[in-house]
């Protein structure tokens, strides 16, 4: 048999798997950046900005299982100053929810360095610093779970050679997850997104300008 043949039958027998087991290709592909190693017992539940309506109420989910006894939120940048009176803060957020879930939950944003968040290095800086202030030992970061080994990466980037320990929650929606987020819109921009994100965090050892806040 030819060579050529040979090879269009590996391609071809290539594009037929691909093309029947896509669903749990795609799932796989997807679980790689989720990172899940919370346990109980942690100084504070700390939800990284942005994904309000998914970080927040699973970060409040964490705190009446008992894995922290406080929440703190990092602080963002914001996109219009001169708006921004207009619209809710991660706090206010934060504290609507708690009243709605009737909790006793103390809130406390992380003091921003330069002025507000723009990225998950950013958010990192500020935490390590408010942290060693503070003087904790173990934090449980909340993300999305598409955006937890990104961040995860991150942190522990910025945290080498402090004693404080991280550990990840991954926070999920009802919209998409690991084993569907190619069916909608947002979860193929999550996703397709985080396969360009990753390796430059990867090759970062700080902020890249260029990747702002998820």
């Amino acid at each position: 048999m030819k060579k050529w043949l040979i090879v269009l039958i590996f391609v071809i027998g290539l594009v037929a798997t691909a093309i029947f087991q896509y669903q749990p290709i795609l799932s796989s592909y997807a679980e790689f950046y989720t990172v899940n190693n919370a346990s109980s017992g942690a100084d504070a539940i700390v939800v990284l900005s942005g994904g309000k309506a998914t970080r927040i109420p699973h970060a409040l989910k964490l705190f009446t299982e008992n894995y922290a006894p406080q929440m703190l939120l990092t602080d963002e940048k914001k996109m219009n100053v001169r708006f921004a009176h207009l619209f809710s803060t991660n706090e206010e957020i934060a504290q609507a929810m708690v009243d709605e879930l009737k909790l006793s939950v103390p809130i406390i944003t992380v003091p921003s360095i330069k002025g507000g968040a723009t990225s998950t290095f950013d958010e990192a800086y500020d935490l390590r610093k408010f942290s060693e202030m503070e003087g904790f030992k173990r934090l449980i970061l909340v993300t999305d779970a598409f955006h937890t080994r990104r961040a995860y990466h991150a942190f522990q980037t910025v945290f080498s050679g402090s004693e404080i320990q991280l550990e990840m929650s991954a926070a999920q929606n009802d919209i998409f997850n690991e084993s569907n987020w190619w069916t909608s819109d947002q979860g193929i921009s999550a996703y397709v997104l985080e396969s360009i994100k990753y390796p430059v965090y990867l090759l970062s050892s700080r902020n890249a300008t260029f990747i702002r806040n998820d």
